[in-house]
């Protein structure tokens, strides 16, 4: 049995997901979104570890993967 722990990083809701998988079959144990409320980098990063520690706690997970953060710039026409 394993325990997956997947997270979606976002400034403002940081997404997670926890499956267990047994040999081919996959079960969904619980999802749900941090909410970041602070506006200062340090307090935001604080809130995401306390809150994927919290989840981890419940559900000590195996394995975790991490969606790849990425930023999107707006192009202003000139």
């Amino acid at each position: 049995m394993t325990i997956i722990l997947g997270i979606d990083p976002g400034s403002r809701i940081t997404g997670y997901g926890v499956i267990r998988v047994e040999g081919s079959k996959s079960h969904y144990l619980t999802s749900g979104g941090i909410r970041i409320t602070a506006d200062a980098v340090a307090q935001r990063l604080q809130q995401i570890f306390i809150g994927i520690r919290e989840v981890m706690t419940q559900f000590p997970p195996n394995e975790t993967a991490i969606e790849q953060v990425f930023m999107h710039k707006m192009r202003v026409p000139h």
